[in-house]
This record gives structure tokens, C-alpha cells and sequence, in this order.
């Protein structure tokens, strides 16, 4: 039974009427106060902070009920007559944010903590996650709003808008937006009418449905429609967001008569509440015939449990043994170079599953317009991808199919994936009417994808001086059920670590697995990240073996300016080249930073070890000749400018720098150029964001627009399309310092120390944000986050309670050198920097704590009990 209740919000009287169960996080979305963002719903992540009485509290735990004769305050009652509050001010000058989907949540935190010390502010915030700026900028931002405590803040100076836009701190242009809760996301529009629309999962890891009976759930009152596999096309493709011809299997179905893991999907409810669909999906009933599962790839490969048997699927090389994807390359010739070598080491690495945890969750929302217009507004990396699966699935005209985003609260890859859209397409198809799905937290644990797990065996072999003359590596990733993404991101795990040094015998095998767990995809360094743990980890016991110091031997080996990048006997297995070149200054900066000496023995204090480890690593900008940007600038009739482009700023701040390459060869200031960006209807076509790609090859499709504008043609408008004829390589060398309780075997990461050869910064201190990011991401990969799986292949620890990321009392101060010479092929000299960010922190902080300890961890992540079992069996 409802209840009534007056309260005071903002300063504004209210008498509101609602269930006793709802939480304040729903009341206040209803009542339009959209900056109070869901999350997890538990109360872990501190993004739908607001005050009650000046106190402030997770709004997704706290009963409604509770603030009767109360008083809120949301982050949008902070300004006052159009002020922004002081702490805002802060954010938004010192830039603490990215996406910003947790920032009202964070600024509503920090305005009232009561700290006096750097090390208590970041124990106070742990209540507030994170997972983009790595809370050196957060840090920064409170620090500026407490002058008086004496912290070392790092501060990047801001500049004014000026016709000298490249190079520049140019503030990002959604900051104002984001630090007043007017940022609007995906779920921050509510159409008339509005549907909802839930998902029936799998309880089984495989199995045939044989019966569905669906009857209590259509008869349940509020419940508008109920559809299975028989009510849906039965067209194979894949979710992976990649341009055509897709190289990924065609495997997937809307809803399928068969299920492959703990979470897939079996039958649809739309309805008129969530609470609605949710209760009528337990009402469903299933009859299944139980299949045998396996859940290990190498158990997968020995053939006998057949994942994907269905005729219909196609682009499976080996599905008798559930071989999504497999990579053979090989250059030189390997046997004899064993043969040659003066010591051989081999070692196997295991690197887990892991979740992108984007704080925004997967959501997409799909209404007809009166013209019979399909619109899908979604969170999606890939608009124009989406779009074009969505015409082939359902035989629908593409020009009747808009796609477009909002602010982005984050994807990291996950949302290079069509995973919503599909179905709510189709559930809208039905009914006619707009209909919305958003994932819960559980389901972004458990039904999205994940980071491949992988197992890398890497056999060296070397001569006495460190010179490589073999290197075989072999990668068996566990693909999951489905295989998106499964054979590029293997290809990449062993294509860029082992590129990465001059060897002239060199061989690859890899191999993309199905088997019944939650499907792997694409996530940030896409399996660079692990062959990179693998490979730097054995580069380091090779110095350690051969008695040489460990940077000395990566400075011997590493490719230079003239080497050829490629694994394989034909061109076409060539697609990267060294452009610009400054690793050897990376080298030097990370050195002199940490003030590493050749020979540094590990420091001993009592039980601790304190240690230094370093990594390199390389990444491509984005995908040569096959990724395609395309732009339209356009002179305004007031002397401003319009820029049209389908890039998506995922927080990255793309929006900002994509202005700023227009604005510098325009010769005006960057306020003096709007944008429209991500949106099939309205820019022309991009391939998305993704593959480090949207600086790089869509920023030069900005340049060339802008000089053909300026180029005195009388045009008033141009359109542009560029694709890479070769990607190419942004470089990273990290050093961390750790130091190691040999007693309780934590891990505790005292510095990170990055350097970057990143060609030109287009602006520094997004590019800055980028690497803080990463670092922090790398951090949890490091020590912390790991998918745990049953023997049915269930996660069990989805929650962010179970799930730990790194919060701002786990991440180390961090120094970040950006070192730039200009590339000849990016714009303006710039090459990518989304992605390389990640790959080095965990190899660096393994390398640390080897030299820390004199134990060597090959598996992922280093928690407390493996490290301590390690140092007690060495």
C-alpha cells in the first residue's frame, strides 16, 4: 500500500506518495533528479550519495519513507543563483572526472569529509569508487577545495580558450554539465509511455530447452507481452562491434532454443515495471534437457562436448572442438634458433577473467517514430555497427534505423558489444511502444563479457650477451560461450608482445576456446594486456638468469626505427609501423624517477621487502584501412562552426580534443565549434570508439575537414573520410615500486612511475587522465579483481562487495611523463593513447615484487595468499 509523505528537497517543499520498500535512489529518479545515478544497489559505490540533513548517505540502500519531514540535497541544490558551489568550482578546474557518472555522487562526498591528512582523504573516499581517472584528479580536486591541507597535489595548468588549441589543457567541454548533474545519460530520458523490459536467464551452463510455457507470466496483470525463441528471428551474428566483413563467428541468436552458460538468455518479458517484469519472469516456466558443460578450454579442445552444434552458425574453424578462433604465425626458422641459443627458458602464465565494471550499466532504450523510424538511444561504443546488425537482423531499412548515444558513463570495450539493443528493438517492434532494459549489476557481472582468461606459454631461448634469437609462444584463451572478438584479441596477445622485440625466429599459436561460461569480448588492451604480463614477466627472469639488468636487456632487444613489425611469412601479415620513436627517453625518465641504479639491491625493513620492477609495451592506433572515420564541418551563418562526427567519447574527452584539432586550423577558439557526435541520423558515418582509433584516424579526418574548409574554396561545408593506411605504434615504459610483507604476503604498490611516447598530446591532461586510468585499472588486474567460477561455470562473486576494484586508498601517487615527438602520421603528430595505458602495470609491479622477494608470480591476480604461499615454498 502507498503512503504519503512531505519532505523538503533542494530547498523545495514536497508531499510525494510511494511504496514503503522504495529506496531514495528511485524516488529521486522519478522525480526527475537524474545526477543520482544506479549502480550497484547496495550501497558499494557511493555514486548515488546526496545528504539527508547535511549528512550525506547511499541513497540505493536508504527506505524513501525515512526522509518524511526531511530534508535532501542533490548535488543539483549545491549552485546557488547560478553559482557553483566551491567544490564543484574545484572538480571542474582541476578536471576530476571523466566520464563523470560518478562524479554528483563523488562531489556530494568530498564536500563533507572531514580529513586533515593526504592519507586519510584517500581512506575517506573509499566509499566512492572510480574506475576512470585513476582519483588523481579526484585527489587533486579536493586537495584544491582544501587549500589549507598540505598535500602534493599535482596540478596541470588551465589555459583560456585561444585560436592555440593543440597542446593545450583546453578544460573538457562536458565539464560544466557533469559537476552540476546535468550530464544526461542513456536512462536520464523517460519517453511517454515507457515500457520495461526483462530477461529470463539460464540457471543451467548447457542445455536444450525442449518446453516453455509462458502462460502465468502473460496473465500477470501489468505485463504486456512475453516472446521466446519461437516468436523471434533466427538469424546467427555476432555481438562484437566490428565493421564488415566481420572476422568474428556468426554464433549468436536473439533468443535461442538452446543455452551455453549460467546467464544466457531464454525468454523475454515487457511490462509496465520493472517490478512487473522481473515477477512475471519467475513465473515462466522451463523444461530443459540437461547437456553435459565443461568449463576449461583445454578440456573443451579434447573434443566430445560439442558447444556450438547448430548447422546455422558459420565462421567456426573447429567446432567439433569448440575452436572459435585460432592464429598460426611464424617467421624465421624457431628449431634452428633453439639450436643456436645459449640458454632456453619456458614458463606457462595463467591470467584471469576479470570485468570491465563501467559504472554506468548496459542500457538502451527504442521507441518509433511517427515516420515508422526505429530510434535506439543506447550506451554504445559503436553506433553505426549497431545499427547496421540491427537492419540485418530484423530485414529492416537502414535509413529507418537511428542509433544514437548519450553521455556515456563508461565501457572500456564492454559496450563494443550489441547487447541490449537487440532485444529491446524487437520488444518495441511488438508492441509499438518505447521500451527500456537496463542491466543490474548482477547482470553486468554475469551475462556481459569479460576479459579473456588466458594460459601463455612463452619458451625463450638467448645467447650469453641477452641477444634473442627464439621466442614460441603459444595462447589458449577461454572465449566463453560465444566467440565475439575471441580470434582478434588472441591474434593481438601474442602479435604485439612478441613484435615487440627483434627476434628473427619467432612463432605464434593461439587458440579462442568455447566452453559453458559467460563469453569473453573486448576490453581495453585487448589481450595485449595479457601477452604483455607474459612476456615482460619472462624478460625479467631472462636478466635475472643471465645476470643482466633487466632495462639494459629491454633496451638490447626492443625493435627501433626501420624494423619491420610482423609475425608471419606474407605482407599481409603487416599492419603496424614505427612512426615516431622516443622510447629511450621513456626509459630514462622512468629510471631517473625512481632513482634506479643497476645492481639496486631490494630494501629490507623487518618482514618488509621493498622492490622495483619495470615493463614496456606497445599498442597500434587504431586499425589500418578498415577503420573509417568520417566528418562534416560546417561554417555557421553567426561565424561559428559545427562539427558532425560519429566518433563516441566514452570519457575519454574526444568531444574536447576532436574541437581542438578543428579549432587550430580554423584559427578560433575552441567555445567557437559545437558538436554532434555518436548519432546514425545526424553525422556521418565512424566506425567507433575503440582500438585507440578516435584520436588518431577520426582526429585526422577533423584536420583534413578543417583545412579543406580554410582552404578558400567558398565551401561552406565539407564532408571527410579517412582510413589509416598503417597503424601507428604509441609506446609505454612503466616502473612501479612495492613493497612486499613476506609475513601476510600483501602487496603494497608504493609509486607508479609511466612514460609515454604518445607523439604529440593533443591536450596533456586528458592524456594524463588516460594513464592514471590505466594504471589504476592495471593495478586491480595486478592484485585484486578475478571472475570466480563454480564448477557449473556460475560467477559467484558478482557484486561489487565480492568484486573488489582498486579504490583511491589502493592506488599509489603516480608520475606521468608524457614524452613527445611528433609522429608522421597522426594529427598533428599525435598517436593513441587509450589502451597502452593498462598493459604495463601489472607486469611491473610482478617484476617489483620478484626483485622485492626473489619469487616470481605467474598467475593473476597476486592476493595476499598466493604471495605468501609462493614465498614460503621458494
Amino acid at each position: 500500500m502507498q503512503q504519503s509523505f512531505n519532505f523538503q528537497i533542494n530547498n523545495q517543499n514536497l508531499t510525494v506518495t510511494c511504496h514503503p520498500g522504495t529506496s531514495l535512489l528511485t524516488l529521486l529518479r522519478q522525480l526527475g533528479c537524474f545526477s543520482v545515478h544506479r549502480v550497484c544497489d547496495s550501497g558499494d559505490c557511493g555514486a548515488c550519495t546526496v545528504w539527508v540533513n547535511d549528512i550525506p548517505i547511499h541513497s540505493c540502500i536508504y527506505p524513501a519513507m525515512r526522509i518524511a519531514n526531511q530534508s535532501v540535497t542533490t548535488i543539483e541544490g549545491l549552485s546557488k543563483n547560478g553559482e557553483l558551489a566551491p567544490i564543484q568550482q574545484a572538480f571542474l578546474q582541476e578536471q576530476g572526472f571523466q566520464c563523470g557518472f560518478c562524479t554528483p555522487g563523488m562531489i556530494m562526498s568530498a564536500a563533507k569529509l572531514p580529513v586533515a591528512s593526504p592519507e586519510e582523504l584517500r581512506l575517506a573516499l573509499k566509499g566512492n569508487l572510480c574506475r576512470c581517472t585513476g582519483y588523481q584528479a579526484i585527489l587533486d580536486s579536493i586537495n584544491q577545495f582544501r587549500p589549507q591541507m598540505h598535500t602534493d597535489t599535482h596540478r596541470c595548468d588551465v589555459v583560456a580558450d585561444s585560436s592555440i588549441a593543440i597542446g593545450k589543457n583546453i578544460p573538457k567541454q562536458d565539464g560544466t554539465a557533469i559537476v552540476i548533474g546535468k550530464a544526461s545519460y542513456t536512462a536520464d530520458f523517460v519517453p511517454p509511455g515507457l515500457l520495461h523490459l526483462k530477461v529470463l536467464r539460464s540457471p543451467h551452463p548447457h542445455a536444450r530447452i525442449r518446453k516453455i510455457n509462458t502462460a502465468a507470466a502473460k496473465t500477470l496483470s501489468g505485463v504486456v507481452a512475453v516472446f521466446t525463441h519461437t516468436d523471434v528471428p533466427r538469424i546467427p551474428y555476432t555481438t562484437a562491434g566490428h565493421a564488415e566483413p566481420v572476422p568474428d563467428p556468426l554464433d549468436h541468436y536473439l533468443l535461442d532454443h538452446k543455452v551455453r552458460f549460467v546467464g544466457d538468455r531464454i525468454a523475454v518479458v515487457v511490462a509496465e515495471s520493472v517490478a512487473i517484469a522481473e515477477q512475471a519472469c519467475d513465473l515462466i516456466e522451463v523444461d530443459y534437457e540437461i547437456l553435459p558443460h565443461v568449463i576449461d578450454p583445454v578440456s573443451a579442445m579434447n573434443g566430445g562436448i560439442v558447444i556450438h552444434d547448430e548447422p546455422e552458425s558459420s565462421q567456426i574453424p573447429d567446432r567439433d572442438r569448440n575452436i572459435a578462433g585460432q592464429i598460426f604465425l611464424e617467421s624465421g626458422d624457431v628449431e634452428q634458433g633453439f639450436a643456436e641459443a645459449d640458454f632456453i627458458l619456458e614458463n606457462t602464465y595463467n591470467l584471469p577473467a576479470v570485468q570491465h565494471v563501467h559504472l554506468e550499466p548496459h542500457i538502451t532504450i527504442t521507441w518509433l517514430e511517427a515516420d515508422g523510424t526505429l530510434v535506439v538511444r543506447s550506451s554504445t561504443q559503436v553506433p553505426f555497427h549497431c545499427q547496421r546488425l540491427l537492419s540485418q537482423i530484423f530485414n529492416f531499412p537502414l535509413d529507418k534505423i537511428r542509433v544514437y548515444k548519450a553521455q556515456i558513463g563508461g565501457g572500456f570495450g564492454n559496450k563494443q558489444e550489441i547487447l541490449s539493443e537487440d532485444i529491446c528493438a524487437f520488444a518495441t517492434f511488438l508492441t509499438g511502444k518505447p521500451v527500456q532494459w537496463e542491466f543490474t549489476r548482477k547482470e553486468e557481472f554475469t551475462a556481459t563479457n569479460s576479459r579473456h582468461a588466458m594460459t601463455i606459454r612463452i619458451k625463450s631461448g638467448v645467447k650469453k650477451d641477452g641477444t634473442f634469437v627464439a621466442q614460441e609462444m603459444e595462447v589458449i584463451a577461454n572465449t566463453g560461450a560465444y566467440g565475439n572478438h575471441g580470434q582478434t584479441v588472441v591474434f593481438l596477445s601474442g602479435y604485439i608482445p612478441l613484435g615487440l622485440y627483434r627476434c628473427p625466429n619467432k612463432r605464434f599459436r593461439g587458440f579462442a576456446v568455447y566452453t559453458n561460461t559467460m563469453p569473453a569480448g573486448a576490453f581495453r588492451g585487448y589481450g595485449v594486456t595479457q601477452g604483455t604480463f607474459a612476456m615482460e614477466s619472462q624478460v625479467d627472469e631472462i636478466a635475472e638468469k643471465l645476470k643482466i639488468d633487466p632495462v639494459e636487456l629491454r633496451q638490447k632487444n626492443i625493435i627501433c626505427p626501420g624494423d619491420v613489425i610482423n609475425l608471419g611469412r606474407s605482407s599481409a601479415d603487416h599492419f603496424n609501423l614505427i612512426g615516431s620513436y622516443a622510447v629511450d627517453e621513456c626509459f630514462a625518465k622512468v629510471v631517473q624517477s625512481l632513482g634506479y641504479i643497476p645492481g639496486t639491491r631490494p630494501i629490507v625493513n623487518g618482514s618488509r621487502r621493498r622492490g622495483v620492477g619495470f615493463a614496456v609495451s606497445m599498442q597500434g592506433s587504431g586499425l589500418s584501412k578498415i577503420h573509417v572515420a568520417s566528418v562534416k564541418l560546417s561554417l555557421l551563418a553567426d561565424g561559428k562552426y559545427e562539427l558532425r562526427t560519429g566518433a563516441v567519447d566514452v570519457g575519454t574527452g574526444s568531444d574536447t580534443t576532436l574541437r581542438q584539432i578543428a579549432a587550430q586550423v580554423l584559427g578560433v577558439g575552441v567555445s567557437e565549434i559545437s558538436i554532434i557526435s555518436g548519432d546514425t541520423k545526424e553525422t556521418p558515418f565512424d566506425a567507433g570508439s575503440y582500438a585507440s582509433a578516435t584520436l588518431y584516424i577520426s582526429g585526422q579526418a577533423v584536420k583534413l575537414a578543417a583545412e579543406r574548409l580554410r582552404s578558400g574554396q567558398q565551401e561552406r561545408s565539407v564532408q571527410v573520410s579517412y582510413a589509416a593506411d598503417e597503424s601507428t605504434l604509441t609506446f609505454a615504459v612503466q616502473g612501479a615500486e612495492v613493497e612486499v610483507d613476506v609475513e601476510t604476503g600483501k602487496i603494497e604498490v608504493l609509486r607508479c612511475v609511466q612514460a609515454i611516447d604518445l607523439g604529440k598530446a593533443i591536450n596533456p591532461r586528458i592524456c594524463e587522465g588516460q594513464a592514471t586510468g590505466g594504471i589504476a585499472m592495471g593495478i586491480g588486474y595486478a592484485l585484486m579483481e578475478e571472475l570466480l567460477f563454480d564448477q557449473e561455470g556460475r560467477i559467484v562473486n558478482p557484486t561489487l562487495r565480492d568484486y573488489r576494484i582498486p579504490t583511491a586508498a589502493d592506488v599509489p601517487p603516480m608520475e606521468i611523463f608524457l614524452i613527445e615527438k611528433a609522429d608522421p602520421y597522426g594529427p598533428f603528430g599525435a598517436k593513441g593513447v587509450g589502451e597502452i595505458t593498462t598493459n604495463c602495470t601489472a607486469a611491473a609491479i610482478a617484476n617489483a615484487v620478484a626483485h622485492a622477494t626473489g619469487v616470481r608470480l605467474r598467475q593473476l591476480p597476486m592476493l595476499p595468499e598466493r604471495v605468501w604461499q609462493a614465498i614460503a615454498s621458494h
